[in-house]
């Protein structure tokens, strides 16, 4: 059963939609038959993942700033900036064990 997918957004959310499925097509021929990504049978059978994807879109601008402020870079600007894995913290010294002996009577 198809259903039909149906797109809630504007003209240029499409677009953009369209250009980063190109940039991440995994479309593979296999003796001769097409087999088709993910992201594209997205596009055809999955109504809340592209209902997902759009709502994502929308509110990331606000959730960056309410996380970081106004001042922070705009929502297509932001990328994860790459950070070094820390150092091996040092060794923290071992502390000394009680006895487990209960105490006597006194």
């Amino acid at each position: 059963m198809n259903a039909l997918v149906i797109w809630h957004g504007t003209y240029a959310e499409a677009t953009d939609l369209l250009q980063a499925i190109e940039r991440n097509c995994g479309c593979e021929t296999h003796n001769g038959t097409l087999v088709r990504c993910g992201a594209h049978d997205m596009l055809d059978r999955d109504q809340r993942a592209i209902d997902g994807l759009l709502f994502a879109r929308r509110i990331a601008s606000r959730l960056l700033d309410e996380e970081f402020g106004p001042d922070r870079p705009a929502a297509d600007e932001a990328a994860p900036t790459p950070v070094a894995a820390p150092a091996k913290p040092p060794a923290r010294p071992r502390r000394k064990r009680r006895s487990k002996t209960a105490p006597g009577p006194s």
